[in-house]
């Protein structure tokens, strides 16, 4: 399963999003699913193609990599204590971004069928509202299922 290796973070501090985004990154590499090069993959792809992306309520991004610095197919999320300031995909506007759902995936294909699941949750308020006030990782975990994010 996509989130069995547990990188669920929930009101984690962060002072930029490179900081975020490095501390996503190496939870996922301490979990064994990602390479050596992920992180500066995943920071080198998000400093050129910006993935934040504002939703009715809250600021969320969607950084991935190519497929090639993942060993086991996985997604990491992190909920920050405090918004950070990414750039918007499309129009590169600065938005601050407090969720973040960190892509870990092998195939492309599986990327897109990705993103368009999540964007369908980012789309769904009531949800949206759940992601914020989940305190616990079953929580999370039964919320994504009820989403169709993972089965």
């Amino acid at each position: 399963m996509l989130l069995d290796k547990k990188v669920i973070l929930f009101d984690q501090s962060a002072s930029s999003n490179t900081d975020a985004l490095t501390q996503l990154a190496n939870h996922l590499h301490d979990a064994g699913v990602v390479t050596d090069e992920y992180k500066d993959a995943i920071l080198k792809r998000e400093a050129s193609f910006p993935t934040g992306l504002m939703t009715k309520t809250i600021g969320v991004a969607i950084p991935h990599c190519d497929p090639d610095k993942v060993i086991e197919p996985q997604i990491g999320f992190m909920r920050l204590k405090e918004p950070v300031t990414f750039h918007q995909m499309g129009d590169n506007a600065e938005i601050q971004v407090k969720v973040l759902f960190m892509l870990a995936l092998k195939k492309s294909d599986d990327q897109l069928t990705m993103l368009q699941k999540l964007m369908a949750l980012f789309q769904n308020q009531e949800a949206m509202d759940a992601v914020q006030k989940v305190t616990s990782v079953d929580d999370f975990l039964d919320l994504m299922k009820e989403n169709g994010i993972v089965k």
